[in-house]
């Protein structure tokens, strides 16, 4: 994602996909794909999954581009899009293989990180908070998510969840408590595995 660009230039390239123009089409994916594939793993808990979802978020979107209204920004419209598909997928797979359960989703998700994990620093602190995130409750962790990572304002947050400002804030405020608590918790078991 693009951080830091301007208004203008995204109605320029949406102007450019609402009329069909391939140029469009490539700055919204190439500026919007990556924080919609963090959504989307965040709540499907694989990559298989995630990558299905931003593919279905963006068709619909572009699909429906005519109708989009510029009372909200394209990437808030967008995320909404992402995180609506996301959550049908997850309960689609889920009533399809009930055997699967979210302690499983979680397992394969903690697997494929510590597979990820390659010694470096930065990678050890994204494993950490990584590991604290997944341990959230699904809307406190997409509220820290869009907050932190997506650097989205609490305004665009609760238009992507369909939350209230307040539910967003207090969701900010269990959230950052809870990842301090995990992340001391993580960091102390570490520390007596040395």
């Amino acid at each position: 994602m693009l951080f830091g660009q301007n208004r203008e230039t995204e109605d320029y390239f949406l102007k450019k996909a609402i009329l069909g123009e391939r140029e469009g089409f490539e700055y919204l994916v190439g500026t919007y794909q990556n924080l919609s594939y963090t959504i989307a793993f965040k709540i499907c808990g694989n990559n298989e999954d995630a990558e299905e979802v931003v593919q279905d978020a963006f068709m619909k979107a572009f699909n429906a581009l005519a109708n989009f209204r510029s009372a909200s920004k394209f990437s808030t419209w967008l995320y909404r899009i992402v995180y609506n598909t996301a959550l049908t997928k997850k309960n689609t797979k889920r009533a399809d293989n009930v055997e699967l359960n979210e302690e499983l989703d979680t397992e394969r998700y903690l697997l494929d990180e510590k597979r990820e994990i390659n010694g470096l620093i930065l990678s050890d602190r994204k494993k950490y908070i990584d590991l604290a995130l997944a341990e959230l409750p699904e809307e406190e962790r997409m509220a820290i998510t869009l907050h932190y990572m997506g650097e989205k304002s609490i305004t665009e947050i609760a238009e992507i969840l369909e939350l209230g400002k307040s539910a967003i804030k207090m969701r900010l405020m269990r959230g950052r408590k809870k990842l301090e608590e995990s992340l001391k918790d993580l960091l102390t078991d570490e520390l007596k595995d040395l």
